[in-house]
């Protein structure tokens, strides 16, 4: 690696480096701050039905699922008996006995094999619901409008447009209903995953998939690309299971106390211990954190300090049109927010400041 900072013993990692911006990424990326975006989902969902799915499910998750009531959820994380991260996910109460889960395809399997292991089906029946269920999301700054749209709010001639419009954006965090698209009922969740832009995900059904797509073509001009997204979420300080915490991850590690995943008053779960410990008694070592770089910043790429001392990597890396370069890295704890610190890249070091997420606005 010409100009290599990696230090005499580090393994040189494989760097992969964000892709450039297409111009229509750009463009959608302006609309999504002044208008509104919607994006395929790449979530799977799962359900927990049975006279104590409540309590089941407890025991599994890093949050407190007995908190909530029909039409209210939450983020939060199956751990390993080692309290590493199996996997986050969202959670939403359907009625008293029943909830639906969300996580990403790539962690779907295990966590369906462990929540199967432990769970028993007397207590409360755990299905996969992924050929069940087509989700999509739609954000921006005129979200709430978007979704009203959709339904065909904005073409009354009563006000009462408007009105949805209010009520939608004045919907709490994580609260959920059915709600119409035209002849489809869809469920509607409003859920803050893209930082300071509100937004919304839609669950329906799969067989009326098409007219709701058709729906949002229609009535949300602009299709946000996985690129959009990934800028969106990076930017919002919120980390995607596989390219920024695993399962040799540790929940804090990953900030997920901080973005209300964890609660530490509920009763025992998976790698409750480990969790505990941390938070009553000690600290991470290592945590992960913001970098704005003066380059684009490589993947895997090693962060070094001041001193030469390998301190990190680099995990999720985007080009923000608004912030430039800017990336996750999960760094030691003693570095702190302001430092200056140099990545390892394919023609030498690129200087990156450091800072705390998410990423300012």
């Amino acid at each position: 690696m010409s100009g290599s900072t990696e230090p005499p013993g580090v393994a040189e990692p494989m760097l992969v480096y964000p892709e450039a911006l297409t111009g229509q990424d750009v463009e959608a990326y302006l609309d999504l701050r002044r208008k509104s975006a919607w994006f395929e989902s790449a979530g799977q969902w799962s359900t927990f039905r049975g006279p104590k799915a409540a309590d089941a499910l407890n025991g599994l998750v890093t949050n407190d699922v007995s908190q909530l009531r029909p039409g209210e959820g939450q983020h939060a994380a199956a751990l390993t008996p080692k309290g590493k991260v199996l996997c986050d996910m969202l959670i939403f109460r359907m009625d008293e006995e029943s909830f639906m889960l969300t996580v990403r395809n790539s962690c779907a399997a295990p966590w369906l094999a462990t929540a199967r292991k432990y769970v028993n089906p007397r207590l409360a029946k755990v299905e996969d619901a992924s050929s069940t269920w087509v989700t999509w999301m739609v954000y921006g700054a005129h979200a709430s409008r978007a979704v009203a749209a959709l339904g065909g709010a904005e073409h009354t001639v009563d006000g009462l447009g408007d009105g949805i419009v209010q009520a939608l954006s004045e919907w709490k965090l994580w609260h959920h209903e059915l709600w119409n698209i035209g002849p489809v009922t869809v469920r509607l969740i409003r859920a803050p995953l893209m930082g300071s832009l509100p937004g919304f995900i839609l669950i329906a059904e799969a067989s009326d998939a098409e007219l709701v797509r058709k729906r949002l073509e229609t009535s949300v001009p602009r299709r946000g690309t996985r690129a959009l997204w990934e800028i969106t979420r990076v930017e919002g300080g919120r980390p995607d299971w596989g390219p920024d915490m695993d399962d040799t991850t540790l929940p804090q590690e990953a900030n997920l106390d901080t973005l209300g995943a964890i609660s530490f008053t509920k009763g025992c779960y998976t790698g409750q211990e480990t969790v505990a410990r941390i938070h009553f008694r000690g600290h991470v070592n290592r945590r992960l954190r913001g970098l704005q770089g003066s380059a684009p910043l490589p993947r895997h790429g090693h962060i070094l300090d001041a001193s030469g001392k390998v301190v990190g990597d680099v995990r999720s890396s985007v080009i923000s049109p608004r912030l430039g370069p800017i990336a996750f890295a999960m760094l030691r704890r003693e570095v702190a927010a302001g430092d200056t610190v140099l990545v390892s890249g394919t023609d030498g070091p690129i200087q990156a400041d450091v800072c705390e997420l998410p990423f300012p606005e």
